[in-house]
């Protein structure tokens, strides 16, 4: 049985008294703990405050989901040649999370500048918690059926918090990340062993996305001057509907130089939701029970470009909505493997986000005392393989924060993706991406 995997985990590090808590016992996204735990510098603290349900409308809900592939899309076509003329993944759904966790200590523009370049609107707090706790719905821990357990549905999210002691970070930040994010907090002691606290993190990270993301934090990055940490991790794994089978001949690969390549491929064939657009074609692939899905978009020869320059929120949400379900596919798609490395700083700062990166950021809201705290680096990797035993995916984000210095068809179809193409994983229920990317070179790593 065809399976997807995949791991996600975002970090954000400020850099910049004991703590006052929040986070409460309900904390549904706390992490596993490593057995290495390093005891001398960290202490885990109690709270108060549970996660609680998310009363947001559908019509926020579906506004703050156009916003997410608003952002995919700016991120990818924004983040230069590297990222346009290669293989790319990136989620803005860790992204996201992570950053309004920070967002919720931000104010004045610092605060204004996120919730417009980061697309949260009014209600991004609730919209968060609301589909995060709709994906954990689909775990298979919410499930009897032996169904789920023979070849289940894996997915966990986690969300958690180190705080050095050097200051009093304000109870309303840290009462705000718990009701909405269910976030562990642990005060940890930075300045003592800077690179022992590096390497615990990574662990949790490691752990909490089945060793999919390791070494999130890069050797160095944390210091004496680090004053937090904030992770955000994701690891999925579910089944396709149907069975999926390796071609038995090589696919004859188109790259946008025009160069050829063999590549080994996949065949699947049976009733998809499908459309035939101008300049573009899009399948969509389900996953078990339909929760979760998988569309390809196969823009026509030469038209890759001006099809990527022309996708956002609204034109995704009309492909959702113009999808014909019930046309006959002859499904080809290559096998692929890649990982994805970006520092998205400079995205960021060209979408308006650009005092949190300045000694003009303003993230009072966090401490009870005043502070010089900033971004000084975000940075997204991610790692995707595809093959016939299933998709498996994983992406970490780094965000490091330190003091300021820093139509029907009548006959089958035949669909090759035998050139460059594009992909998006999602939760089916509110249409969620989970991971976007395209695909330029299958053989590239």
């Amino acid at each position: 049985m065809k399976t997807f995997q995949f791991a996600l985990a975002l970090l954000l590090a400020l850099a910049a008294a004991p703590i006052m808590g929040c986070g409460g016992d309900d904390n549904d996204n706390n992490t596993n703990v490593p057995s290495d735990k390093p005891g001398e510098l960290t202490r885990s603290i109690k709270s108060d405050k549970a996660r609680v349900d998310s009363k947001i409308s559908d019509a926020d809900l579906k506004a703050f989901v156009k916003g997410q592939y608003d952002l995919n899309y700016d991120i990818l076509r924004k983040s230069g040649d590297e990222i346009a003329k290669n293989n790319a993944m990136i989620s803005t759904y860790s992204i996201q999370t992570a950053l309004a966790m920070a967002w919720a200590g931000a104010a004045g523009e610092t605060a204004s500048e996120m919730q417009k370049a980061l697309n949260y609107g009014d209600h991004a707090h609730e919209a968060l918690n609301k589909l995060d706790k709709t994906i954990m719905a689909l775990n298979r821990e919410a499930h009897d059926d032996e169904m789920y357990y023979s070849d289940p549905i894996e997915i966990k999210t986690s969300n958690n918090l180190y705080l050095s002691p050097e200051y009093t970070w304000s109870k309303d930040w840290l009462d705000a990340l718990a009701v909405n994010y269910g976030a562990g907090i642990t005060e940890m002691n930075f300045a003592a062993d800077p690179e022992k606290a590096r390497v615990y993190i990574n662990k949790v990270v490691s752990d909490d996305t089945h060793e999919r993301i390791q070494d999130l934090i890069p050797p160095q990055s944390i210091t004496a001057e680090t004053k937090s940490v904030i992770t955000n991790a994701i690891y999925f794994r579910a089944p396709w509907s149907g069975e999926v089978s390796k071609k038995q001949d090589k696919l004859d690969f188109n790259k946008s130089d025009g160069s050829k390549i063999q590549v080994d491929a996949l065949v699947d064939a049976g009733h998809f939701l499908y459309i035939n657009e101008k300049d573009f074609q899009a399948v969509v692939m389900s996953l078990r029970e339909d929760a979760f899905e998988v569309m390809f978009i196969l823009p026509d020869e030469g038209k890759f470009d001006s099809v990527m320059a022309s996708m956002n929120g609204e034109k995704i949400l009309g492909i959702f909505d113009s999808l014909t379900r019930d046309s006959d596919i002859h499904l080809t798609f290559p096998m692929y493997e890649f990982t994805t490395e970006l520092s998205l700083n400079k995205v960021l700062n060209t979408l308006g986000m650009v005092k949190a990166f300045s000694t003009a950021a303003d993230f009072s809201k966090m401490t009870e005392e005043p502070n010089n705290l900033l971004i000084s680096d975000v940075v997204h990797k991610s790692f995707i393989g595809v093959d016939e035993k299933g998709i498996e995916a994983a992406a970490a984000t780094a965000v490091l924060v330190q003091p300021g210095s820093a139509d029907i068809p009548e006959e089958p179809i035949d669909l090759i993706l035998n050139r460059p193409f594009m992909f998006i994983i999602y939760e089916t229920q509110t249409r969620t991406p989970l991971f976007v990317g395209h695909v330029m070179d299958p053989t590239a790593k």
